[in-house]
């Protein structure tokens, strides 16, 4: 199999990291070919804060991946989070090259690029530019001017961005890892991409991607990106209530969680558990109810800001299509419970698609965002965009061109 045909995603989470390889032969259908997992160290809310663990955890989850896959891997899509990440929103208006006046793929990437050439703050980076709407001789709302014949081309786009440094410490952890970054993506952008199906993108959703140390926000309208935005708040806040709240290790208050823990109080009964205690004291009893007691009120309020995130765009109320939670705390029983009382929407958890192959090892909701990185990075080769690609210096370069193909 030619090394151009496999496709490696790694998603950099602040509790797992997760690397996925892909066949991408079939540009309809990538095919999951292996994965990979490890405890993920150097890292906190999304954003790295020891370079050599950060690289030691990489290295394992890839190794692992190129075991599973039975392939080596030299190349990787990378996801990035963080509250660093900021979503803006970005006009540009070009006057049609051809003498005609029939607007071509060049012009679109021409309009793309003027979009995207604004003032951002010294130590800012472009890491999306994902096109909402373009504008031919001022008729709005057209989404693929290609063929069409006018004077003056205009679009609308929405930008994601994100500290120059985060992302440099990406690049610089993967490479110190062994491997090149080739493109970076936000990561909940990335879930998205996995999760949400073209019909909720078009209606109206909200998807909602709960990771250990970060919550990330994506809204679609329309079948456009309307708001992104990432909390600082994730499932390991959690964890943390729970250790405080019956006094017992961490590592054990995450064991309990994921085999124990409910998102709703009401669901569960009043079963006893057994639980460790600290400073060699021995087990006590809780029930979980109690444990759901100390869970529900977090998961309220991560949704609450979420919630009040939304509320500050044009957008609130505009989801009919409600909300996709994606994400490790997806897993957590209950959880769309929650959500459908705090956004007033249907909500249900979203698992990866739009692949083949070994789907009994991506069928989880912290999955989607690793699936995603793979599939943007297919999308964007299949239809000739550029990809990001690390520098010798770690730096970024930004992206030149992205094919309207890709996104409409």
């Amino acid at each position: 199999m030619r090394r151009s045909e496999i496709l490696v995603g790694l998603d950099l989470g602040s509790s797992r990291i997760k690397a996925v390889v892909a066949d991408v032969r079939d540009r309809e259908l990538p095919e999951i070919l292996g994965t990979g997992e490890a405890d993920s160290q150097g890292i906190e809310s999304g954003v790295i804060v020891n370079m050599e663990r950060a690289a030691r955890s990489i290295r394992e989850a890839v190794e692992a991946a190129e075991q599973s896959a039975d392939v080596e891997i030299g190349r990787v899509a990378v996801s990035i989070d963080g509250e660093h990440i900021k979503g803006i929103d970005s006009r540009g208006v070009i006057a049609v090259s051809r003498s005609g006046g029939e607007i071509t793929k060049s012009d679109i990437a021409t309009v793309l690029d003027a979009a995207k050439t604004l003032a951002l703050p010294v130590g800012r980076a472009i890491v999306e530019v994902l096109p909402q709407e373009f504008f031919v001789d001022g008729q709005r709302g057209i989404r693929d001017p290609i063929g069409m014949s006018g004077v003056r081309l205009g679009s609308k786009v929405h930008i994601v961005t994100a500290s120059q440094q985060a992302v440099d410490n990406v690049t610089r952890a993967v490479r110190r890892a062994g491997l090149k970054a080739s493109r970076v993506s936000f990561k909940a952008l990335a879930a998205g991409s996995a999760a949400v199906t073209e019909d909720e993108k078009e209606l109206g959703v909200l998807l909602v991607n709960l990771g250990g140390g970060t919550t990330g926000v994506v809204l679609y309208h329309g079948g456009a990106v309307r708001h992104t935005a990432s909390i600082g708040w994730g499932a390991s806040s959690v964890t943390s209530d729970i250790a405080v709240g019956l006094r017992m290790p961490l590592s054990k208050a995450e064991q309990l969680k994921v085999h124990h823990g409910c998102a709703k109080a009401v669901m569960v009964d009043d079963a006893p558990i057994d639980i460790p205690s600290v400073g060699g004291r021995p087990p006590r009893e809780t029930s979980r109810q109690m444990l759901a007691a100390i869970v529900e009120p977090r998961v309220r309020e991560i949704f609450e800001l979420v919630a009040s995130e939304v509320r500050s765009t044009e957008y609130w109320g505009r989801t009919p299509a409600g909300v996709v939670l994606t994400g490790g705390g997806a897993r957590l029983e209950g959880v769309a419970h929650v959500a459908e009382e705090v956004f007033g929407v249907p909500s249900r958890v979203g698992l990866p698609g739009r692949v083949s192959g070994r789907f009994d090892a991506i069928a989880d909701p912290g999955q989607a965002a690793v699936v995603g990185v793979v599939l943007s990075s297919a999308d964007s080769t299949t239809c000739g965009g550029s990809i990001r690609v690390e520098t010798p210096f770690g730096e970024t370069v930004q992206k030149v061109r992205q094919w309207v193909d890709s996104l409409l």
